[in-house]
């Protein structure tokens, strides 16, 4: 059986801009965007990326309760069985917002989920004991 997965990524990486479209609201497209077309790769033959869910980095910490359940509604839809958010390397607000997302997708929806930070990433420190983060 393959497994449904979506993925979570921030404004720069779904190709929309930098800093002046951080502010772009939740949206979702079907199939794979961004570095999600690599790990599709690498994820094999067990999994398909069925949708990718994008939000500029300062729309989801400057509405942070507004932003979680807006994506949680666009990630629910996609039925996932694996949810993956980033990387988000040394991105602060990126992390924060890979962090609280995968913590809300495990703990609200019961799916696994993933990201991926640089140690120093805030992120980290915030979200680690509930989060399963590399």
């Amino acid at each position: 059986m393959t497994k449904r997965v979506v993925c979570y990524i921030n404004q720069f990486f779904a190709g929309l801009g930098g800093e002046e479209q951080a502010h772009v609201p939740p949206s979702s497209k079907d199939g794979v965007l961004g570095p999600a077309m690599q790990l599709g790769n690498l994820l094999g033959e067990g999994a398909e990326i069925v949708g990718t869910v994008t939000c500029g980095d300062s729309y989801y910490g400057e509405n942070i309760e507004k932003a979680r359940s807006e994506c949680l509604d666009l990630i629910s839809a996609f039925r996932p069985d694996l949810f993956i958010a980033g990387p988000a390397f040394n991105a602060g607000r990126y992390g924060v917002a890979c962090g609280d997302i995968c913590k809300e997708v495990s703990e609200r929806l019961g799916i696994r989920s993933i990201s991926g930070m640089f140690p120093e990433n805030p992120g980290v420190e915030l979200y680690r004991s509930g989060t399963f983060i590399v």
